[in-house]
């Protein structure tokens, strides 16, 4: 099984490194007995795969944010890998996490709160890995989707044809219904055919419909010449960065 790699959004290390100090202080609190989620009479932490995969993260995340704030780096995009499997088990660990936390608000009782400053970096964390998933990218066919950190921008490696054309289409269509804006980078793309230009064309279509226009792309001798050939007129709302 092929491991699915995430760019997380682009922040500054002290900003990483801040939330993992609040995941900590939220470990020590759900630990005692206040923290039993609805329906887990037990008290028993979420299953050992996902607290491991998650702990994994959470190593892996700090170490990065530090090494960029020693560095003197200003942002950080860290990656973290995972097989979808376990990108699942770690979805559904923090879906749990959020239900205990819940659960200590409805009775009132001391909670961690996210920092103001933080909680748009991790609702956009989670969006991000959300919408990453929702391409299954172990089963694409000669195609890899790559984020780059910032929202909306994506650049697509290999062949865009009939056995990825509509999930790819499908990942692009959630990024623009989410509200940003798509930056395309398609240079590494060494095929297209039509099936990709009307992805083009309909996702022109919805960014018109919802404002989110222009769509950029950057292409490759190779897209160019397809898009001069198969197109009798540039695409409406989108623009080409030569």
């Amino acid at each position: 099984m092929t491991g699915v790699t995430i760019r997380l959004p682009t922040a500054a290390p002290e900003a990483y490194l801040a939330w993992v100090t609040w995941w900590r202080e939220v470990e020590q609190l759900l630990g005692s007995d206040l923290a039993t989620a609805p329906g887990d009479d037990d008290g028993l932490a979420p299953d050992r795969g996902a607290r491991s995969i998650v702990l994994q993260h959470v190593r892996s995340l700090e170490e990065q944010a530090r090494r960029a704030s020693e560095e003197g780096k200003q942002t950080i995009s860290p990656e973290l890998s995972a097989e979808p499997t376990e990108w699942d088990q770690w979805l559904d660990y923090w879906r749990r996490r959020r239900e205990w936390l819940e659960a200590l608000a409805l009775r009132e009782l001391p909670e961690p709160m996210v920092p103001e400053d933080l909680v748009t970096l991790w609702e956009r964390t989670l969006q991000m890995i959300g919408v990453e998933l929702a391409i299954d990218v172990a089963h694409l066919h000669n195609l890899r989707v790559v984020g780059t950190g910032t929202p909306g921008s994506i650049r697509l490696v290999g062949e865009l044809e009939v056995m990825n054309v509509d999930a790819v289409g499908r990942h692009l269509e959630k990024e623009l219904r989410t509200g940003n804006r798509l930056t395309l980078d398609l240079s590494g793309l060494t095929f297209i055919d039509s099936r990709g230009l009307a992805m083009l064309l309909q996702l022109s279509e919805l960014a018109r419909e919802l404002d989110r226009t222009p769509i950029v792309l950057k292409t490759s001798e190779i897209v160019q010449r397809v898009m001069e050939v198969g197109l009798p007129a540039p695409i409406p709302g989108v623009e080409i960065e030569r």
